[in-house]
């Protein structure tokens, strides 16, 4: 009888964790943003998730030749480094259905960074929410592919 039950209790585990998983599967991979200017990979990071600019339709400044890079960072030392490759989204962790809340995203265009959350819509495109105390502005990123 113990060893049926160790079995029922793995059983409902499996079962409980399985939307946690197949939510996260759900939005890795590629976004464009609405403005069809940027992709960014979004990817498991730790027990959450986290996302990273890996394309610019723009990558190179015109004024220099170079990489654009993140000229409007508050943090000086930060200024250099270039857009691509550079992590926007992080903190993310599940909750609820198709639903991620706790993180943060960096707007390279202002050098500001805003709380967010992150939801799929019935379409399957990336809702992305920054927010400034209970007042939040909506993009909607569509795949990649």
């Amino acid at each position: 009888m113990r060893h049926a039950s160790l079995s029922i209790f793995a059983a409902a585990a499996l079962a409980l964790a399985a939307p946690v998983a197949a939510d996260a599967a759900s939005v890795m991979g590629q976004w464009l943003s609405p403005d069809g200017l940027a992709k960014a990979r979004v990817e498991s990071c730790g027990a959450g998730v986290c996302g990273t600019i890996v394309w610019l339709k723009r990558p190179t400044d015109p004024a220099t030749g170079r990489p654009v890079i993140d000229t409007h960072n508050p943090d000086p030392a930060q200024r250099a480094r270039p857009i691509v490759g550079m992590k926007f989204l992080s903190g993310f962790r599940p909750d609820g259905d198709n639903r991620w809340t706790g993180g943060h995203i960096y707007d390279p265009k202002s050098g500001k960074t805003y709380d967010s959350k992150l939801s799929l819509d019935g379409k399957g495109d990336l809702k992305l929410e920054g927010c400034v105390g209970p007042f939040c502005q909506a993009q909607i990123w569509t795949p990649a592919g």
